[in-house]
């Protein structure tokens, strides 16, 4: 099984389908901050190995070994969402699964579109938790100068330096994986930072119609999991805790966090319900 780019809606997407017929639905993958559709690389082939096709979207302007495009700081974590749902719309019946702000991106989805089910891994919170998700991220960010605090500010491009990523993210990475991580991160923009770390992103359960599932990571020192239990209590979703941190995507036993959300996927599709109606609702209202 080959991974494979392909453009939809605009974007790139990293495409891998499985060698025999699909045994259920797609899986559509959203990343994180200054991630990119190499941290879905392994989900991608157990989804295949389970007979499911999977389409890791790359946010816009993500683009590994490109220089940072000057219009990226000023992009939103709406505007991240819109360039999703236009991927949705193309691709129909699907699961989809973020992680980190991808897990804040799918929430918006999930207030815009039914579909067979949505996951939230290691996901950032909406505006309505943040009383104490990062605690931590702004002790460290006050460590630094000024001008790299008003960076987001002025909606520049940004990206996590060694020492935050090292302690609140990587902290779970093997030490000789650490620098092939950190060279595959890329800039992001500053205004979605902030509106993650100040909590500016709404979403309304009333409006999240499909089944949802959120995981995370007993070990998570950014969004620790106390708070991964009120994201579920938020959606009344099931909530699946493994000892992992930030990166479970990537950390060793990965595999056991991709069974889980496979396990997942296979037991919505055989619950006896009928496909959820796919919805295309304005792109405002997301």
């Amino acid at each position: 099984m080959e991974l494979i780019t392909e453009t939809l809606a605009g974007l790139r997407c990293q495409v891998l389908r499985p060698r025999r017929e699909p045994a259920g639905a797609p899986l559509v993958l959203i990343h994180g901050l200054g991630g990119g559709t190499w941290s879905w690389e392994n989900f991608q082939r157990a989804a295949a190995a389970a007979g499911r096709a999977s389409y890791a979207i790359e946010l816009p302007l993500h683009q590994p070994g490109a220089r940072p495009d000057p219009m990226l700081g000023r992009y939103s974590v709406e505007h991240y969402a819109v360039h999703c749902a236009a991927v949705l719309e193309q691709i129909g019946d699907c699961f989809v699964m973020g992680h980190s702000m991808g897990g804040l991106i799918a929430q918006l989805l999930a207030q815009a579109f039914a579909r067979r089910g949505f996951i939230f891994l290691a996901s950032a919170p909406p505006w309505h938790m943040m009383r104490a998700p990062y605690g931590k991220l702004w002790r460290y960010a006050f460590l630094h100068p000024l001008a790299d605090l008003l960076r987001p500010v002025g909606r520049r491009a940004m990206k996590m330096d060694g020492g935050m990523s090292r302690n609140l993210v990587n902290n779970r990475i093997p030490r000789e994986r650490l620098a092939e991580v950190a060279a595959r991160e890329v800039p992001d923009s500053g205004r979605a930072a902030l509106q993650m770390a100040v909590g500016l992103v709404r979403v309304d359960p009333r409006r999240v119609a499909s089944p949802c599932l959120v995981i995370g990571g007993l070990a998570d020192r950014l969004i620790p999991p106390r708070e991964q239990r009120r994201l579920a209590a938020y959606y009344n979703a099931r909530v699946r805790l493994f000892d992992r941190a930030h990166m479970l995507i990537i950390e060793p036993e990965w595999e056991e966090v991709a069974a889980c959300a496979l396990d997942w996927m296979a037991e919505m599709e055989t619950a006896g319900e009928p496909a959820p109606e796919l919805q295309t609702r304005a792109a405002a209202e997301l």
